[in-house]
């Protein structure tokens, strides 16, 4: 890995918070101390990103053959302009959502998921080395076809999370009821209609309990059905629909949060899930998709979704201080797994592998 070589990194929306554009900047900084010009190309930029990442069309090969890390999610016209380019890919996927997901809410963003399938097909023949985000990824990549794959798994860098709380949040919300978080876009694969019903259930225990649902309303139709589950059940002054916020604001909803709790019926990887470890709080977790894999024996998990039953195990894990301690120490030798010097360690041999292809 020595000399000025250009290795590039390629996703489809560059946000801040976002799990993937979080991972493209610390592998970005990884491949910089290593040694390369490494830039990171996006299709869509948040503003405040931009001069931090620059629009795919800009990139142009510097050579014939020339290796580009390109992250996988969705559909994408980056793609295409990619696969148009004579470059070779090492390849980070991300997992593809099932577009029966979608379709009821959003025909179109059901057909970009179904496009990035077939470009993940597309892809295979000029990709030296695939890498999934979690074993259940690495398994998807393998049934596509791809012969030389790996996992390497979301990085948690405690410089985003080591951040003085909100205080005038804090003060909003501190309260006696107890606090359920589920962190995610709004989204039907994310099951937030499922987090609602349950805090129906657990407010006939706890009548002040609230639920912070933190995510940006992805999809319109989705987010207006949840408002108005939520009317209908009486429940919008306990429902905190907080949309996208910032990674201050993220900090303090971890901290405000006495249980993290996810009915989410796909996840590929489910970085939340490993943020509610590092913050010490619970985790009660449907065991679907690659959820299982990441919490790895820690927290919480369920295979059925008995409202009454789960209301009444979140509060056991609230209040019973013997358990809670057993879960989160649990969490804390799990997430250990997740910090730089683990995933960098594992980076750099996939690394070597692919320039030496």
């Amino acid at each position: 890995m020595k000399g000025k070589r250009g290795l590039h990194q390629f996703i489809v929306g560059a946000t801040p918070g976002d799990a993937i554009t979080d991972q493209a900047f610390v592998i970005r900084r990884w491949l910089q101390e290593a040694g390369f010009l490494s830039q990171i190309y996006a299709e869509s930029i948040h503003p405040s990103l931009f001069g931090k990442v620059k629009p795919y069309r800009d990139y142009l090969p510097s050579q014939p053959g020339e290796l580009v890390i390109l992250h996988h999610s969705i559909g994408s016209d980056l793609v295409e302009y990619l696969l148009s380019q004579e470059v070779r890919f090492l390849i980070i996927y991300h997992n593809l959502t099932p577009p029966d997901f979608f379709q009821p809410f959003d025909p179109w963003l059901a057909s970009q998921v179904q496009r990035g399938r077939e470009q993940l097909h597309h892809l295979r023949l000029r990709t030296v080395l695939a890498l999934g985000d979690s074993s259940f990824n690495e398994s998807e990549l393998r049934q596509a076809g791809y012969v030389h794959t790996g996992v390497l798994p979301i990085v948690l860098d405690p410089a985003q999370y080591d951040l003085e709380p909100n205080p005038n949040l804090l003060t909003r919300y501190q309260g006696n009821g107890v606090k359920l978080l589920f962190v995610g876009r709004l989204a039907p694969n994310k099951r937030q209609e499922d987090l609602i019903k349950l805090l129906w259930y657990y407010r006939r225990i706890d009548p002040e309990a609230r639920l912070f649902l933190v995510g940006s309303p992805w999809i319109p139709s989705y987010t207006e059905w949840l408002r108005e589950l939520v009317e209908m059940l009486d429940l919008a002054e306990s429902v905190t629909f907080a949309g996208h916020v910032s990674q201050r604001d993220l900090v303090t909803f971890y901290h405000l949060a006495d249980i993290y709790v996810s009915m989410s019926e796909h996840e590929g990887f489910g970085k939340p899930l490993i943020e509610s470890m590092y913050f010490g709080i619970p985790v009660l977790a449907y065991a679907a998709a690659g959820v299982p894999e990441t919490m790895g024996g820690a927290g919480v998990l369920f295979r059925k979704k008995d409202y009454e039953a789960l209301a009444e195990l979140v509060d056991i894990i609230v209040k019973d201080e013997t358990l809670r301690n057993r879960i989160v120490a649990r969490e804390r030798e799990r997430v250990k797994e997740f910090l730089e010097p683990a995933v960098r360690r594992k980076w750099e041999q996939y690394l070597n592998f692919a320039m030496e292809r």
